[in-house]
């Protein structure tokens, strides 16, 4: 990563491995499913067979392990990632006016990961 994304990053990304969320996702009219990877109170990186185009607005429900709950948050795409074939696999989003029960929520599950990550590790 850049010292420049660094600088812009609001919210560090926890930095053991990747964390990763199944979500339902609502975007222009169509609902899907995805996985949210290196998910922080931001933002995160979106997977899905054909995610929101760049400054898309998307409706995202995430299931949360380890009994934290369920939230829904609203998210805009701010950037795209491309295969070598130039097409589409992924989309960076960020979190847009989250609630705090979704802060709380969130912020719970990333604990629970760094937690058990050390457990792991240790």
């Amino acid at each position: 990563m850049s010292n420049v994304a660094t600088e812009q990053r609001e919210h560090a990304r926890v930095p053991l491995a990747p964390t990763i969320i199944r979500a339902e996702i609502t975007h222009g009219g169509k609902r899907g499913e995805g996985y949210l990877i290196n998910v922080s109170l931001g933002g995160a990186f979106l997977t899905m067979a054909e995610p929101p185009e760049k400054d898309k607005m998307s409706e995202l429900h995430l299931l949360l392990p380890w009994g934290v709950g369920e939230c829904s948050v609203k998210a805009k795409a701010v950037w795209q990632q491309k295969d070598d074939a130039q097409r589409v696999i992924g989309t960076g989003i960020s979190f847009v006016n989250l609630s705090d029960d979704a802060k709380k929520k969130l912020q719970s599950y990333l604990d629970r990961y760094v937690e058990l990550s050390a457990q792991i590790t240790d």
